[in-house]
């Protein structure tokens, strides 16, 4: 009797499902051993021999015929088995890899049903498991969640949440899975059911109201009826004056007319019973299509106010208003901010204040509305809104700011932009938590001012929708992301990674020379806040990176017990914490260096000093409080705190001067050092990062770019300031190690490579008759057209003639043998050199070489 295989023929692809299914078959039929090595105690060579050829002709009818014609010459079932697993079951390294990458980033899409989904995963998880790759329940589980679309985020939420204590099993999460998709697929039905009802209904209700007129108004109609609608040209009703056959072409007066919306004058009956309880009318702006100017008749509400003559505004009775003056207006906004309204017009007799939303729309990036709030945009920042309150008619959400309250405004405007740039251009609604909270000294009312820096850098894309659920405990979840700079640091880093502990929301970066440095990174991160906090990272989430995914990085979260999760292909909003963690640091980041006017090379600096600033700033995600203070239980210290990039004073070491010269050089502030009484500052002269506690900070009041010296500026207000002992903790690396504070250098470690003489030179009689300023003698080192720096005699209109001297004087060291290269000796440090410009004059003060 034939048998009967119900089974696709193996034509090259997916091996391992055939094998588990040919498999079945030779089983079934009692000649699987065949296939293996025959047992030394099995005698009957008959019954063998009947065993292998059913296993051979198994194998035939199981292959298909371009598989079949490879395994002719072979004589037994064991050879064909073996030659097949040879060629199609490859054990390699790349074939895992691959197969891992394809399992870590499989998403199912909406139109595949969830079981076509599982059969793909099921068939992976075999594949793996042929190639000696195991995994778990656990992992399997959360696998599949990870591989579902959005529309199944609550499920997922709900799944997690149910299973913080114990793990998830893969089966019971494909059956709830499956059942999912089972009660959507039972709504739909039922919706359909119900929309076919609906067009039934409304079929009867078309036939038998044909040729009727209703007395009644049933639901709500987005057109209003023309019944009750009254001309104002001819007094008829059932149209308005814009419609009126009896108005005659042309007929507007000419002259300097505008004209307010017809719709607006009506609506304003209709909103009024949503205005009960609120502004007058003639205390709130309305946003009107139809207005051709901005305009109100309140005359003490204008700053700058010019009186004019001969202009008019048309009511909707026809009723003319004359324009009496036109000035400045201010707006307090929603969210504080004052914004400057000009070319009101002030008309007399005008009953509500309007804006123009047609000039409005001129001016502004972009206007939206959506659920009864108007937008209104400047880039990607919304400098106003309005509240919708009838059919088309919007009130904006904000006040009129009166002089007086303008000037108490304008006071404390400087305090609150100085505060801003302390703490790294934090947001308004940060800075009003922290003044709720009195922790910013002189600081009792914050109204932020537009910061032009602020706009340029931190103008992003609308949000995704974000999840609600969060870590109940610290390191419960940790998110990481690297990000590439455009340009080396000062220490040699070409990216940064960011550490984001998802219960307190504290950010830890640490700048890196090569991404591979990731791992080793993470296990110093990890020995560092475990040792801190008492707890273990359970869970660590990021992207789909080789940099995550290296086989490395995954046998050591295993070993630890640390359970990952990957993003999907293309989809970053699902590690959407470490995004938007970056994506504030940088827009930090950008705007600390534009306003200090510090070049790109400063972005590892200005990153840690704004993790500093981040993890010290109210957020949203943690009810406003800080991550700080969710770490460590305690208020964060305001005090310490400067503005990036300002000038400080800083006092040399007694060993690097003599009593005669200066005792401090100017500097740039840079941040907060890490396990140091002290702060990182950029020493220009020297081109170096400098650490130290004796400093004095220059801070104007407003804190613009420094600029020069000038007798005629007002004086900066200058702070001296002593780092006391109790120092708090840096929440970055120092990865870059020539940024560590320099120890003093011998005084010959900036002479040039020459020569010179050893005989000690006496010091003229003659100087002792003169007393020489230091200062002075500095100012004649150099002289006018002479570069200091290697990069100033490049960037020379000489440069050319540079270069060629020094390749020059390069080649005569060579010629004389002026040095002999060997192995820097242990524990010493070589001398350092540089370049010393110079122009030979002749007797005639003309460039001679």
């Amino acid at each position: 009797m034939a048998t009967k295989f119900d089974i696709e023929k193996f034509n090259g692809r997916n091996f391992s499902l055939w094998k588990l299914k040919i498999k079945a078959i030779l089983r079934k039929n009692g000649c699987l051993a065949a296939i293996s090595e025959r047992p030394a105690d099995f005698t009957d060579n008959k019954k063998w021999n009947e065993m292998d050829e059913n296993a051979i002709a198994d194998l035939h009818l199981a292959l298909a015929d371009e598989v079949l014609s490879s395994i002719e010459e072979k004589k037994t079932a064991k050879e064909i088995w073996d030659h097949l697993a040879k060629l199609y079951e490859v054990k390699s390294l790349h074939n895992k890899i691959f197969l891992k990458r394809k399992l870590y980033t499989l998403r199912m899409s909406e139109s595949t049903s969830v079981t076509e989904h599982l059969n793909t995963l099921n068939t992976l998880f075999s594949q793996l498991t042929s190639l000696s790759y195991k995994i778990e329940s656990q992992e399997r589980a959360e696998l599949l969640l990870q591989s579902l679309p959005d529309s199944y985020d609550q499920l997922i939420i709900n799944l997690t949440n149910n299973n913080l204590t114990s793990d998830l099993v893969f089966d019971d999460v494909a059956a709830a899975v499956l059942e999912e998709e089972n009660r959507r697929k039972n709504k739909e039905d039922r919706q359909g059911n119900l929309q076919q009802a609906e067009a039934l209904m409304v079929m009867r209700g078309r036939s038998t109201e044909r040729g009727q007129s209703s007395s009644h108004n049933h639901g709500r109609s987005k057109l209003r009826s023309k019944k009750n609608l009254k001309c104002y040209n001819c007094g008829k009703k059932g149209h308005l004056k814009k419609d009126c056959w009896s108005s005659p072409k042309n007929s507007n007066p000419q002259g300097n007319m505008a004209n307010t919306s017809d719709d607006g004058d009506a609506l304003c009956c209709e909103a009024a019973t949503a205005m009960e309880g609120r502004k007058r009318f003639a205390d709130i702006w309305l946003i009107d299509s139809g207005a051709t100017y901005h305009m109100t008749s309140r005359r003490e509400w204008f700053y700058n106010y010019e009186p004019i003559s001969g202009g008019s505004v048309y009511n909707c009775n026809d009723h003319a208003l004359e324009i009496v003056g036109v000035g400045t207006i201010k707006l307090k906004m929603y969210d504080g901010t004052t914004k400057v309204v000009r070319d009101v017009r002030h008309v007399k007799g005008l009953k509500k204040n309007l804006l123009s939303y047609g000039l409005l729309d001129n001016n502004a990036s972009k206007i939206e509305t959506q659920k009864g709030i108007m937008k209104v945009f400047h880039g990607a920042l919304v400098v106003m809104k309005g509240e919708k309150i009838a059919a088309n008619l919007y009130m904006l959400k904000g006040e009129t700011l009166l002089e007086a309250e303008a000037s108490v405004a304008s006071c404390s405007s400087d305090s609150t932009m100085l505060w801003h740039r302390k703490l790294g251009h934090m947001s308004e609604q940060g800075m009003k938590v922290l003044v709720e909270q009195k922790l910013l000294p002189g600081l009792t009312k914050v109204s932020l001012p537009l910061c032009e820096h602020c706009i340029t850098s931190k103008q992003h894309r609308l949000k995704f929708n974000t999840s609600n659920s969060r870590g109940k405990a610290v390191l419960e979840l940790v998110h990481s992301d690297v990000w590439q700079a455009p340009v080396t640091s000062l220490g040699g880093a070409k990216y940064f990674v960011s550490f984001i502990d998802d219960y307190s929301r504290r950010c830890w970066v640490y700048p890196i020379k090569r991404k591979a440095d990731v791992f080793s990174t993470f296990k110093v991160f990890k020995a560092r806040v475990e040792l801190d906090s008492g707890n273990k990272i359970k869970c660590f989430r990021s992207d789909n990176g080789g940099e995550y995914t290296s086989d490395e990085f995954d046998d050591f979260c295993r070993k630890e017990g640390i359970k990952r999760q990957f993003t999907t292909v293309y989809t970053p909003q699902q590690n959407g914490v470490a995004e938007r963690m970056n994506r504030t640091l940088l827009e930090r980041t950008r705007a600390m260096l534009r306003a200090a006017g510090l070049e790109k090379a400063f972005w590892a600096e200005a990153v840690n000093t704004a993790c500093y600033l981040v993890n010290r700033a109210p957020s949203t995600a943690i009810e406003l409080k800080t991550p700080m203070e969710m770490w460590t239980g305690k208020p964060v210290d305001y005090s310490n705190l400067h503005i990036f990039g300002s000038i400080v004073y800083v006092m040399y070491n007694a060993q690097e001067i003599s009593k005669l010269d200066p005792k401090s050089r100017k500097s740039k502030f840079l941040g907060y050092a890490d396990g140091v009484k002290g702060y990182r500052l950029w020493d220009p002269t020297a081109r170096k990062v400098i650490i130290s506690r004796d400093v004095i900070f220059v801070e104007d009041k407003l804190q613009r770019k420094e600029e020069d010296d000038s007798t005629d500026k007002e004086k900066p207000e200058t702070t001296q300031i002593h780092v006391e002992n109790k120092f708090e903790q840096r929440d970055c690396s120092e990865a870059e190690p020539e940024l560590e504070e320099p120890e003093p250098e011998p005084e010959n470690s900036e002479a040039p490579t020459t020569r010179q003489s050893d005989r000690v030179r006496r010091r003229p009689n003659w100087h002792s008759d003169y007393v020489i300023e230091s200062n002075v003698a500095y100012c004649l080192l150099t002289e006018d057209g002479e570069p200091s720096t290697f990069e100033e005699a490049m960037n020379n209109s000489d440069a050319s003639q540079w270069m060629a001297a020094m390749q020059e004087e390069i080649e005569a060291l060579h010629k004389n043998n002026t040095w002999e290269l060997v192995p820097l000796p242990q524990g010493r440090k070589p001398i350092g050199n540089k370049w010393v410009f110079k122009i030979k004059r002749n007797g005639d003060d003309q460039v001679e070489r």
